[in-house]
């Protein structure tokens, strides 16, 4: 109960005081005890907890690209110390160096979800026995009009958006949500409705879940979103609030958040260029002659293949400008308008063949 009511007070301060910054290279970790043992591990566990804010891909850590430049997590520390976590347990404090991070992102070519953040609705949707189906949202909380389980959801549900960092916020369910959108098409998912009913708040995105819980205790219920035509669901189950609701929460963002992020640039000097088209070994000697060419590029060097793109790294003198107007001037390369989130962050063609 204790632990419910910090939390309670912990919920509505977060509303009250409005949407706040998020530090994306600071993690709080709970820790047993303060033996160099459980630091060690708090900084590990801190690590991952950053860079999934950073990339917005839960299962990052097990990207193979990262191992090759990925060097003890200490390397990358800015500071540290114990602290105490909202339900007044022992925590570790971590804030990782920016610079370092973002470097270790350039190098190992992960996404990057950008510091503007996509900003989502979220519909929630609570049934069970005693109080039938309803909407949950923060206003509930602030006017004490919530059960205790529904209140428990919600805190889980924000510590997890807060985990990935992530804005949100929720529908007011006034007149006009009522007149567009029944608790029933919100419970049945209907992708139509909700995006209908989701237009006036001007969000990046939106998403819905909706929770029930059976007679033997086990907490069942799915997600759904449409994001550029796109739509996709899945169910869940599980017993223990905190977890199921994390869990729910990284699925979502794993499949939703990768619209919105960019490869970086490997260095400040390098730029990324993708050739479509190219699909023989023929085709690839000539590029690469064809770079060499140029007076402007300074080294290059293939960075990948895949199909039948070839992604190339370029070292330049002078600007990405000229790099470009230079490559359409030499008559084998245009411009290729791509809506692949791959492209963001560097410059894409399409093979001309001589």
């Amino acid at each position: 109960m204790k632990r419910i009511i910090i939390g309670f007070f912990a919920y509505f301060a977060l509303f009250a005081q409005g949407e706040e910054t998020i530090d994306l290279y600071r993690a709080l970790v709970p820790v047993p005890d303060q033996t160099s043992e459980s630091r060690t591990q708090g900084i590990d566990d801190a690590f991952e907890k950053v860079l999934i804010k950073l990339t917005g891909n839960s299962k990052i850590m097990e990207r193979p690209q990262l191992q090759l430049f990925l060097t003890e997590p200490k390397a990358f520390l800015d500071s540290v110390g114990f602290a105490e976590l909202p339900d007044a347990t022992r925590g570790l404090e971590v804030k990782f160096d920016r610079n370092s991070i973002d470097k270790l992102l350039r190098q190992s070519q992960l996404p990057v979800l950008p510091i503007n953040r996509p900003k989502l609705l979220v519909w929630i949707v609570m049934d069970d026995i005693p109080l039938g189906r309803r909407f949950l949202n923060e206003t509930m909380v602030q006017k004490n009009k919530i059960d205790q389980y529904s209140h428990q959801l919600l805190v889980a549900f924000d510590a997890a958006m807060k985990k990935r960092g992530i804005p949100y916020f929720m529908p007011s369910y006034d007149l006009q949500d009522q007149l567009s959108l029944s608790v029933n098409q919100a419970w049945s998912l209907r992708a139509d409705m909700l995006d209908s009913a989701s237009q006036r708040y001007a969000a990046d995105g939106w998403f819905a879940i909706r929770f029930y819980v059976t007679s033997e205790g086990e907490i069942r219920g799915a997600w759904a979103y449409q994001h550029e035509g796109k739509r996709l669901m899945n169910d869940f189950r599980g017993e223990i609030v905190d977890a199921l609701v994390q869990s729910t929460v990284d699925e979502i963002a794993d499949n939703l958040l990768p619209a919105y992020t960019y490869i970086p640039q490997l260095e400040n000097d390098q730029l990324l260029v993708a050739i479509d088209g190219i699909s023989s070994f023929r085709q690839y000697q000539l590029a690469i002659k064809e770079f060499k060419k140029l007076e402007l590029v300074d080294s290059l060097r293939l960075h990948s293949v895949s199909e039948d793109e070839m992604v190339v790294a370029v070292e330049i003198k002078g600007s990405a400008d000229r790099l470009h107007a230079e490559l359409l001037r030499s008559g084998w390369l245009k411009t290729k308008v791509s809506a692949d989130n791959r492209s963001i962050g560097r410059l894409t063609y399409n093979w001309i063949e001589q």
